[in-house]
């Protein structure tokens, strides 16, 4: 096809066909008056605009086939029905071609009897189906759209804060009416000539045109107090919902991908500064996100060149002191300044796709290092992330590889989070089923710290519980906690679940969980993690012995801290 930029000018104008050339990337370079019409912008205010923002659905490179997609058309004077291909052009270029086939479109549906559902059709195209409001694409649309018009303004990024407990404890039914209700109260509080849309499962955006950083506050912060204001007493233990918000302002320079990409990092702050509240982008926001950048950096960089160590931690046995098992812990040691603790690159790891090769990485160490040793009384305890039960092959791999190994799956056990079995309750229940089914433990890490514990005991084919220590940290006390430990240890008995106690730290602490039934514990008083390494160069009957005891850590909690982030 000859690139239309190079035909002659009267001819390009006089098309009814819309053509467009972009960078590799979807940016706009050139575009003819048929496709100006089309958008409802100017020559000028579609370059360097996103085509595919503008023209939501389009593809972003070439493909043998065109697509069709639907498109509001910007006077509000309903929809077209557009047939898009994209071509590669020279120097790195695409080139799109957008016909109208409206009428080929209605002949279609006509003739498969779906002519009378058209208009839904289009409206399930750009609407949020739960709730009414926009969808993403509408969204993201409808900014590049003020962007390319010069407008100043700003995005909000609405996340609910703790949603997903609802929907855990009494059923996405009650979840979606509760969503259904906020989005109400949302649309109506919005105001008018604004745009509200849905994002994704509890996120809400709103693209506020004409509005100043001072406005857009008030706004967020008047949607944030109506939230907070509904009465939840039909939800069982919700006694209200909040709601964390990010915003971004704009203006004609930045893109739609800056500007949520700005809200985001402004709602992560809102988020980390203990929800419920307003943040406004500004540049220290970028330099925590550079940071974060960095680490998951640095995170694969330990993948790939050996930046990752294990330590093991004693699980030991309270009447006779001997070792039963080590809990595995990850480390990075590349080397590098700052060093980082577990509790900051696993977090930037989970915000990425990086924590399903670490867990791989962990438990496929965990095996190898088994094998080299294969003394049946060295065991391992190795910690499953929670986004890593949405890994649909973590089982198979595991499983995979205890068998190639030849490895007894009874020498391995996983420890997955109260939190995160509880927040995706289906997937921790098929990954459980599944290991233990082999052999494997599974052990329901932080015990009593989620919401509902007892209720999902039921639920999940797990063999032991270990116990937060949360609950250990007062034991010696009198405390309330050695109510709640009491109630813990006689229902694993009755469920036939073994239980372990971490976070012990003083040998009074031991006295009082040997009082309550407690077998087996870990923590600080009993053994610190060490190098997997270092442990495995003693000899064999050294890893089965009572570890040398540490000095009480009363008076210096800060030696505790490492154990508390045992990720």
């Amino acid at each position: 096809m000859t690139d239309p930029s190079t035909a002659p000018a009267e001819v390009v104008a006089a098309t009814d066909t819309a053509f467009a050339l972009t960078d590799h990337r979807g940016q706009i370079r050139w575009v003819n008056p048929a496709m100006t019409a089309l958008l409802g912008l100017t020559a000028a205010q579609s370059v360097d605009r996103s085509l595919t923002a503008l023209l939501a659905g389009a593809p972003d490179a070439p493909r043998e086939t065109d697509v069709v997609i639907s498109f509001p058309l910007p006077d509000g004077a309903g929809h077209r029905w557009l047939e898009i291909r994209c071509t590669a052009a020279t120097d790195r270029q695409l080139l799109y071609r957008v016909t109208d086939v409206s009428r080929w479109r209605a002949r279609e549906l006509d003739a498969a009897g779906l002519a009378a559902h058209q208009d839904e059709l289009l409206r399930m195209v750009d609407e949020d189906p739960l709730t009414g409001l926009p969808n993403r694409r509408a969204l993201t649309r409808e900014l590049e759209r003020q962007l390319a018009l010069g407008a100043r303004g700003a995005f909000l990024l609405l996340d609910l804060d703790h949603f997903k407990d609802i929907n855990d404890l009494h059923g996405h039914p009650t979840g979606d009416r509760v969503m259904c209700t906020l989005a109400s109260l949302l649309r109506d509080r919005i105001g008018s000539g604004q745009v509200l849309g849905r994002l994704s499962g509890d996120e809400f955006a709103a693209v506020l045109a004409d509005t100043d950083e001072r406005e857009a506050v008030a706004a967020a912060d008047r949607l944030r107090n109506a939230i907070a204001a509904i009465p939840m007493s039909g939800v069982a233990g919700a006694s209200r919902i909040t709601v964390s918000v990010g915003i971004a302002t704009f203006d004609s320079g930045v893109g739609w991908q800056e500007v949520l990409a700005n809200a985001d990092m402004a709602l992560y702050a809102s988020k980390a500064a203990g929800r419920n509240r307003v943040t406004v982008y500004e540049q220290g926001h970028y330099q925590d996100t550079a940071l974060r950048v960095t680490v998951v950096e640095r995170v694969r960089a330990a993948l790939a060149d050996g930046g990752f160590v294990l330590h093991a931690m004693p699980m030991v046995k309270l009447g006779s002191g001997r070792v039963i098992g080590h809990e595995l812990l990850l480390r990075l040691e590349d080397g590098r300044e700052p060093r980082l603790g577990p509790g900051e690159f696993l977090l930037a790891a989970e915000r990425s796709d990086l924590v399903f090769e670490i867990d791989r990485w962990v438990a496929g160490k965990a095996i190898e290092t088994l094998v080299e040793h294969p003394y049946p009384g060295l065991r391992f305890n190795v910690n499953v992330s929670g986004r890593t039960l949405e890994d649909e092959d973590f089982g198979d791999f595991v499983l995979d590889r205890l068998t190639a190994a030849g490895v007894a799956p009874g020498r391995l056990g996983f420890e997955i989070t109260e939190t995160a079995a509880v927040t995706n309750l289906d997937a921790a229940r098929s990954l459980a089923q599944q290991l233990r089914a082999s052999g494997c433990r599974i052990t329901l890490d932080d015990f009593g710290s989620g919401f509902g514990s007892f209720v999902h005991l039921k639920q999940l084919p797990i063999t032991g519980l270990k116990i937060d220590g949360e609950f250990v940290h007062g034991i010696d006390y009198g405390s309330r906690d050695t109510v709640l430990v009491q109630g813990i240890v006689d229902i694993a008995r009755g469920l036939g679940l073994s239980v372990v106690a971490e976070w012990v730290e003083r040998a009074t602490q031991v006295e009082a969980l040997s009082r309550l039934g407690v077998r087996v514990a870990q923590g600080f008083h009993l053994g610190e993690p060490e190098p997997l390494e270092r442990l495995l160069a003693r000899p064999h009957g050294v890893w089965m012995r009572r570890p040398t005891l540490m000095r009480d850590l009363d008076g210096d909690p800060s030696l505790a801290a490492p154990l508390r982030d045992h990720s």
